[in-house]
């Protein structure tokens, strides 16, 4: 793994330092020539109730170092292979400069983002749960911006291009909506 992905890993393990780290490589194709040595990490839950987080490792790396670069987290109820899929192709669209996500970015998945789930997009988010001093990390070589890709229902994400993804995230809090839970109902 080159340098800045082995400082994220880093990062993640001063986050939860109590927790099981997995590293996974996934099976898509094109990952490795866009993205050598990415992997996406699974941490397991720090508590009975609490979310498994999952991360790409090497996400940045697609990016120019003067660009900087994001690497994502999502959470979730359970283990999930599919989420390691997931995320290595939001990656590789993250690769292409026409297609950056970035805060307030909706993607449209075409089916649940897991199995049973109400929600079929993502919403692109500060990390908010995971705590302050989470949403960015500076190594020598880059500044990387952590992002939360928080599952979604067409109808919020019909609510997020209307009235914005800031009244969507405010909308969660008056809620204390666990944005985790697959089979939630939507708020919008």
């Amino acid at each position: 793994m080159t340098m800045a992905t082995m400082s994220f890993t880093d990062h993640l393990e001063r986050t939860w330092p109590d927790s099981t780290h997995d590293d996974f490589v996934p099976a898509r194709a094109g990952v490795e020539e866009l993205m050598p040595g990415f992997r996406v990490r699974r941490i397991s839950p720090e508590a009975s109730g609490t979310p498994w987080v999952y991360a790409t490792c090497g996400a940045a790396l697609a990016v120019s170092e003067r660009e900087g670069g994001a690497e994502y987290v999502v959470l979730a109820p359970a283990k999930d292979q599919v989420l390691v899929e997931m995320l290595a192709a939001l990656a590789i669209v993250n690769a292409d400069p026409a297609q950056r996500l970035g805060v307030g970015s909706i993607i449209a998945l075409g089916r649940p983002w897991i199995a049973d789930a109400t929600a079929d997009h993502l919403l692109v988010l500060p990390p908010y749960p995971i705590g302050q001093g989470f949403e960015v990390y500076e190594s020598d070589e880059r500044r990387i911006v952590v992002l939360w890709l928080v599952p979604i229902t067409a109808g919020e994400a019909q609510f997020v291009r209307s009235r914005g993804f800031e009244a969507f995230e405010t909308l969660l809090q008056q809620r204390e909506v666990n944005v985790a839970d697959p089979a939630r109902a939507s708020v919008a």
